[in-house]
């Protein structure tokens, strides 16, 4: 049985005209970049390039690939969240969250 897809969070990190590079928060604890077609993230979550960057997205992808040519991506949905405190079931799509991929440290 070959490598298996499974559901992970990408966060958009930098959008460029053709080529947008996101994060997967289960590969390599999101600290390398996949690059994905600008126009796949805009149709999905239907933004300007320029409002990608902090987007959330599920996707499904082989974890298990030592290089981004191989997570074989697909599968996009928009991540959604409960509004805050409103009451209201409505959603909302994070686009425009800052992204923080080092956490700071002290100056010694």
């Amino acid at each position: 049985m070959g490598p298996r897809h499974r559901k992970t969070r990408a966060t958009v990190v930098r959008a460029g005209r053709t080529t947008t590079m996101v994060s997967l928060a289960d590969w390599f604890g999101g600290q390398l970049l996949a690059p994905v077609d600008t126009s796949t993230i805009q149709a999905i979550i239907g933004r300007p390039r320029e409002e990608l960057p902090g987007a959330e997205l599920w996707v499904m992808a082989r974890l298990d690939a030592g290089a981004a040519e191989f997570l074989a991506l697909r599968g996009w949905t928009p991540c959604e969240e409960p509004a805050e405190a409103s009451g209201k079931d409505e959603r909302r799509l994070r686009v425009g969250m800052p992204v923080q991929t080092v956490r700071p440290t002290r100056a010694a």
